[in-house]
């Protein structure tokens, strides 16, 4: 080849590149966190605007950002489909005298992310404090008659002074919990408008999605920086498109837009919502979404 079109072709072919967004020519962490095809950091080295991760603070911190939240990520993996965010907790803080003075409800929405669903099986939703009422709801419809939600929960906790709530216990005394329901991609906390005055020692009433593996009650929780704190939460994900028309294995199947590109992988549909995923056919193991290092022989 002629020097002179060496460059040339050298351009193309890194324009060809670029346009695959072939995955072993991406970062491949941030900080951390590994960052698995069909996520990426970038446009170019992801599969879609879902799965784009940003890494900020000078490389140090993985984020994922959706139409309402930028969410911190601290862990991802293709199999299983997890995802680890670290969302916000929900208070409402009071004075001495009982009067509320701040409050957030922790607004979660993970709807524009159609992918993102909140672990049922992997998280627990925690309420904290010593004259606390708090609940949660799905507001993706799906009720009927008198009830607008489809899912309501809640809990109830109480103290008789400050000397009941007890380290590593959650059993409505300054601290409550309940698991969740699958199928919720978002959470708005309400807390019920009960007597607080008096009660320096719980001054806030407090709530949280949290993964269960990361969570032991203490009773200093009862007065930590609500405004500064945030909890580790699992996310399922899985393959979705905005109207649902291919969310399942059977009509994405003989689609262009079929993510299972090994040719040792096989599809599999979501349990928590709709869409599916892709794994490795048994005897295989590796990334069932990348076609060329995807999944090889044990």
């Amino acid at each position: 080849m002629s020097s002179s079109l060496l460059p040339a072709a050298l351009l193309i072919l890194a324009a060809v590149a670029a346009a695959t967004g072939e995955p072993d020519e991406c970062p491949t962490k941030c900080g951390d966190v590994d960052i698995p095809y069909p996520f990426g950091i970038g446009a170019r080295c992801s599969r879609g605007k879902d799965f784009e991760i940003s890494c900020i603070n000078n490389g140090s911190t993985a984020v994922l950002q959706s139409d309402a939240h930028t969410m911190q990520v601290t862990s991802l993996s293709v199999v299983p489909p997890l995802a680890k965010v670290m969302l916000p907790v929900a208070y409402k803080c009071y004075d001495s005298h009982g009067y509320p003075v701040k409050e957030s409800n922790g607004r979660v929405e993970l709807w524009s992310h159609r992918m993102f669903r909140i672990s049922d099986t992997r998280n627990t939703f925690v309420v904290l404090g010593c004259n606390t009422g708090a609940y949660t709801m799905n507001s993706g419809g799906g009720g009927g008659g008198r009830y607008a939600f489809q899912y309501y929960m809640g809990c109830f906790t109480y103290c008789r002074g400050p000397g009941s709530p007890q380290d590593g216990r959650c059993a409505s005394v300054g601290c409550c919990h309940v698991d969740i329901p699958p199928g919720l991609a978002d959470n708005a906390v309400h807390f019920e408008s009960w007597p607080h005055n008096g009660m320096e020692y719980s001054p806030c009433d407090i709530a949280f999605l949290v993964a269960k593996d990361s969570y032991e009650f203490r009773a200093s929780d009862l007065r930590m920086d609500v405004a500064r704190s945030s909890m580790p939460v699992w996310l399922d994900w899985a393959m979705s498109r905005h109207g649902g028309s291919l969310s399942s294995c059977a009509s994405v199947k003989d689609s262009s837009e079929y993510a299972c590109e090994s040719p040792n992988s096989e599809c599999v549909d979501s349990i928590n919502g709709p869409g599916y995923f892709c794994r490795c056919k048994q005897g295989f193991q590796g990334n069932p979404y990348d076609d060329e290092n995807g999944c090889t022989g044990t």
